[in-house]
């Protein structure tokens, strides 16, 4: 009889329960994840409140934390030990379709190939209290950095590969748009890579929270003209680099009237609604400028994330806004889809 688990599942409009599946047991070069902390991405906020229509139960959660509590044939217990510390990609990688043999798997035809699949559990699995990841895909944790921060290794990763994208340079200017934590960890990075920093946030808290963290220069867009203010501070050429982190297509804009020549644009954000936004074909081609986009974390990424939460060189406690028991699903839900949170977390 196979063993069962515990698994927080959306279940309704605003609605998450605990609910009981087979627990799944590590195939041939896969290892068991006991997972003991996972956090709520925008991703799962917006089937909670239903604005991603998926099936239901939709067991979700791809930043997670735990420990080894099985192995599949083939895997060295000495690489892998049970009860070590772990976090995994849990998005897929299949490293043989046309864009992983380019090294690039953000593309990866089977990303959004879901490892629970119905008709009972539909998800990606984070929000259980068990979940198998092939080997090549879960990352050794070797010092004692708390399961809520190693949560955060995921988004982390997501952003290095936006800064990637983004190119910028020792002593160039580069802009957020946007100060939620995605927004934050952008900011915490460029600023440990030399970069003059400057965010766009309405938010007052948010503003302080970056400057508190660093952040050189804050502006309100609510009483400012941030373009005509970047200009400004760019003696009129605009950043080297800009990023937007929120979901709204006219911010998306503004970015790219930010952004100078030879500059690049990365929109990192997807958009709720896709509003199309206007470039000039002309000042694109007269500036060489760049216009791309960032999506999912790269393995590269993942291996930096790893290594800056778990060497010490990155702190982000503080970006773990709340924390809360698989019991109390619903409340964590509710409480991430607060504007004034970072990230919630639920401890399985």
């Amino acid at each position: 009889m196979s063993e069962m688990m515990q698994a927080v599942a959306v279940t309704g409009n605003r609605e998450a329960k605990l609910i009981r599946m087979e627990r799944p047991e590590p195939k041939p070069n896969e290892i068991q994840i006991r997972i003991h902390a996972c956090t709520l991405c925008t991703w799962e906020q917006r089937v909670f409140i239903r604005e991603k229509n998926t099936p239901l139960p939709l067991v979700g959660g791809h930043e997670i934390a735990g420990e080894i509590s099985a192995l599949g044939a083939d895997i060295d217990e000495h690489i892998y030990p049970i009860g070590a510390r772990v976090t995994g990609r849990v998005q897929k990688a299949c490293n043989s379709c046309y864009y992983c043999r380019r090294g690039e798997p953000t593309q990866c035809v089977e990303l959004n190939t879901f490892r629970l699949n119905g008709p009972e559990v539909y998800g990606m699995g984070g929000l259980a209290e068990y979940i198998c990841l092939d080997r090549a895909a879960v990352w050794l944790y070797r010092s004692d950095v708390p399961f809520e921060q190693m949560t955060l290794t995921e988004p982390l990763a997501c952003v290095l590969n936006s800064i990637r994208r983004g190119e910028p340079r020792i002593g160039d200017d580069a802009v957020v748009i946007g100060g939620g934590v995605m927004g934050q960890l952008h900011l915490i990075c460029l600023e440990k890579m030399g970069v003059r920093t400057i965010l766009s946030e309405p938010d007052a808290a948010r503003r302080a929270f970056a400057k508190a963290r660093g952040c050189q220069i804050t502006l309100d867009p609510s009483h400012e003209d941030v373009v005509d203010r970047v200009l400004r501070l760019t003696d009129g050429r605009g950043a080297e680099t800009v990023f937007n982190t929120t979901a709204i297509s006219k911010v998306a804009e503004d970015a790219i009237r930010m952004t100078g020549k030879l500059g690049r644009c990365v929109i990192y954000s997807s958009q709720h609604p896709d509003h199309p936004v206007p470039v000039s074909p002309n000042w694109l081609h007269s500036s060489e400028a760049v216009l791309t986009g960032a999506v999912n974390p790269s393995i590269v990424a993942f291996e930096q994330a790893v290594n800056l939460i778990g060497k010490g060189i990155l702190s982000l406690g503080d970006l773990v806004s709340a924390v809360y028991p698989k019991e109390q699903a619903t409340e964590a839900f509710e409480e991430a889809l607060k504007p004034n949170t970072y990230r919630v977390v639920i401890r399985l």
